[in-house]
């Protein structure tokens, strides 16, 4: 497989790489009922998009979909790949939600999924292990919700890569109640609330959909698109404190829970999508740390902090980490932003705590995350809206089709350990999966889908994120993607060796070079990945 990209693309990147402007034609929907479908599978049933979507201690989520086809969510799971057991959770589904449960921390678990006898490569995942001590409490992040009533500003995420602002507010609600449904005792908003600072957002979110939380406390920190002002004629970050902080003077705050502290700040300039801490709360975050040195303490705010790699992020990221170097009882930052999922560390000045970017909850994959605090650590679950048909719209809205639904996806979902992680002791654990899979054209990839089947070793068939000039060539002969190739995957798994050789089984039974690769973590330099949960630093 191709690699174009050692690390995800920005989505002002990706537009250059196709050299698109704003007045860029967009092709169909990537739905497979029409042009870029698999011809020899019209009316058969297709597992698509299957997706290890997070992986916990003592669960996991799996997705996929059957384009057209609502059939049963049926998945063999167990500890030894040779006796897996069925289990089928729901019928009737276009769209499959199977959540394992009752797992054991830090065990290999295989798993097959199935719908209408038709299965799935064979994979493996590791769960991650418990963090020590006695569970306290769990709190929910959100961030990205870019609620809007109307039409957006032109915004590119709107235009070109699946933003679905018509659907802005049920997505939140529905991401509130999914994320209730898992306890949390409270919530956090790293910013970009509104989608453009307007009285009437501000009013939607007091009124309508924050009060879903209920009794469980519920903070806030600003993002740019709530700070914008002659930019759209919005509120600006007045509005954001008077419309949703109950009138408070400054947009950062301390708050306490159960012995941790909770610190959000406002990485936010009025009409500037750049962000910087400035040195009055820089000044505030030193003192807050100092006074309660040692106390676990969790630091949200809205852009990313962790150094050039990021779009648009924080200017002074270099103060910043100076800033709270010294003090061990940090435990993560969470930021937003970028809409996407992306784990990193900074060796050099903040050892292993982890960076956390988040995934929006207006654009796929249309997420939200559930932190589990222990007494010396944390485990951290990204999990997508229960809405699995949102999640699939804002992928298929992505321009360029099928391919640029691949690209995006690789962006913004990245890898297993972006998506869950523990944090303990000082220590980072997470997983990985190493894929096996070949890119094949059309005919060739049905041919091993169905050899794969017949064979009883299952597959999934996907469009490649490969953007040669074949298939450019193939839409502008003819129309439609006369050229698109496909991904055929043979299997996932959490150990490279097992990979590897699941690689030359394949290569001898189907006589196709099948390739290895990690997922995720192309932010990391190589010594800071983290393998396996028991390969930590």
């Amino acid at each position: 497989m191709r690699q174009i990209w050692k690390r995800p693309l920005s989505r002002r990147e990706f537009l250059r790489a196709f050299g698109l402007t704003a007045g860029t034609f967009l092709l169909g929907a990537g739905a497979w009922s029409g042009p870029g479908a698999p011809a020899a599978f019209a009316g058969g049933t297709v597992i698509k998009n299957e997706e290890l979507c997070t992986v916990g201690s003592d669960h996991a989520v799996i997705t996929w979909v059957t384009p057209g086809q609502p059939c049963d969510t049926s998945v063999f799971l167990g500890t030894s790949s040779d006796s897996l057991v069925k289990t089928t959770l729901e019928r009737g589904r276009e769209h499959h939600w199977a959540e394992l449960t009752s797992l054991r921390p830090d065990t290999r678990y295989w798993y097959q999924v199935e719908s209408n006898g038709v299965k799935g490569p064979k994979c493996s995942f590791r769960t991650l292990p418990k963090p020590p001590g006695r569970y306290l409490y769990s709190f929910g992040v959100f961030s990205d919700t870019h609620i809007s009533e109307g039409p957006g500003q032109g915004d590119p995420n709107e235009m070109y890569f699946g933003k679905l602002l018509e659907h802005s507010q049920e997505l939140l609600l529905q991401c509130i109640r999914d994320a209730k449904a898992r306890g949390i005792d409270l919530a956090l908003i790293t910013g970009d609330l509104t989608e453009s600072s307007q009285r009437v957002q501000y009013e939607l979110l007091r009124d309508q959909i924050l009060p879903a939380f209920g009794a469980i406390p519920c903070y806030l920190a600003p993002g740019n698109h709530d700070t914008y002002r002659s930019k759209t004629n919005g509120l600006g970050l007045q509005g954001f404190l008077d419309y949703l902080d109950g009138g408070r003077s400054q947009p950062y705050v301390s708050v306490e829970h159960q012995g941790h502290r909770f610190l959000l700040l406002n990485s936010c300039r009025p009409d500037d999508d750049w962000g910087t801490i400035d040195g009055q709360q820089m000044k505030w975050l030193s003192q807050t740390l100092s006074q309660n040195a040692g106390q676990p303490t969790y630091l949200f705010f809205h852009h990313p902090s962790n150094g050039l790699d990021v779009w648009f992020g924080i200017n002074n990221f270099l103060s910043f980490q100076n800033a709270i170097r010294a003090f061990s009882g940090v435990q993560a930052i969470f930021n937003g932003h970028m809409h996407r999922h992306v784990v990193t560390t900074n060796w050099m000045t903040t050892r292993n705590r982890p960076y956390v970017e988040l995934p929006a909850t207006v654009q796929f994959p249309c997420g939200y995350a559930v932190v589990r605090a222990y007494e010396r650590g944390f485990e951290y679950n990204s999990y997508k809206v229960s809405r699995l048909d949102l999640s699939e719209k804002s992928r298929d809205k992505v321009i360029l089709g099928l391919v640029g639904g691949a690209i995006y996806t690789w962006y913004a979902f990245n890898g297993l350990g972006d998506r869950s992680i523990v944090y303990a002791d000082g220590r980072l654990y997470r997983p990985q999966q190493y894929e096996v899979a070949v890119v094949l054209d059309e005919l060739r990839a049905l041919e091993l889908f169905e050899r794969a089947q017949a064979a009883g070793e299952g597959a999934t068939l996907t469009p490649a994120d490969d953007t040669g000039e074949p298939q450019l060539a193939g839409w502008q002969r003819g129309g439609r993607w006369g050229g698109q190739r496909y991904k055929v995957v043979l299997g996932r798994f959490d150990c490279q060796q097992v990979a590897v050789e699941a690689q030359a089984s394949k290569a001898a039974r189907y006589g196709v070079k099948a390739v290895v690769v990690a997922d995720g973590h192309h932010d990391l330099p190589a010594a800071a990945k983290e393998r396996a949960p028991g390969r930590a630093r």
